[in-house]
């Protein structure tokens, strides 16, 4: 399967989106295929924040936890195309195709105009 984003995370562990939206976990020699992706789009952005990787596709977003991909809840403004993610400044930022949210690791907060 085609490479499509890694992310390296605070768990000691590199993260590897493959085509697919498939996600393999490892380090040093031994890597394990922790996801069997079936979506169109893969992950565009891995980013590892408040202790879990996070995942980014125009499709949405997920977090990976104790090795499972999992459906995190968010804002509905931003659970639809989530495209890109950065991490700055202790928070997370992401627009979605409603509007934009900052993540500070507990709470998310709604910005932009009223």
């Amino acid at each position: 399967m085609r490479i499509q984003t890694i992310g390296c995370a605070g768990d000691g562990f590199v993260y590897v989106g493959l085509q697919g939206g498939s996600v393999m976990r490892g380090r040093d020699d031994d890597w394990r295929l922790i996801y069997k992706g079936a979506m169109s789009l893969p992950f565009r952005d891995m980013v590892w924040f408040a202790g879990k990787v996070r995942c980014t596709s125009d499709f949405g977003t997920w977090t990976i936890e104790n090795g499972v991909l999992v459906d995190p809840e968010l804002p509905s403004s931003v659970r639809a195309c989530s495209g890109n993610l950065a991490v700055g400044d202790g928070v997370m930022p992401l627009a979605g195709f409603y509007g934009a949210s900052v993540f500070d690791g507990t709470t998310w907060t709604p910005f932009g105009p009223p």
